[in-house]
């Protein structure tokens, strides 16, 4: 069965514009992650449970965060830019 392009066409560019954006994002994040310095390592015994939580806690803030806030960042923006393009196909569509 043929389909159209026409007919998924607005699916796919609203899903690319979706992707686009949020990739971007987590890369920001990346890059900002990458560029700027962070304090040092705390030091830490291995035998000691709270000692470790801590240096998680802190790797997390401070390696993790920033491109896991640019992904969601980016995906927010990027669902609303998909809800435009469909909103564009829709109007275009009825006019």
């Amino acid at each position: 069965m043929k389909t159209s392009w026409q007919m998924h066409r607005p699916h796919a560019l609203a899903n690319l514009a979706f992707r686009l954006v949020a990739g971007a994002g987590f890369v920001v994040g990346l890059l900002y992650s990458l560029r700027h310095r962070t304090p040092g390592v705390p030091s830490c015994a291995i035998e000691k449970g709270a000692c470790v939580a801590r240096l998680v806690r802190y790797e997390a803030i401070w390696h993790v965060a920033p491109p896991v806030a640019g992904l969601l960042a980016g995906a927010l923006l990027g669902s609303w830019l998909a809800a435009c393009v469909h909103r564009y196909y829709r109007r275009a569509r009825t006019v």
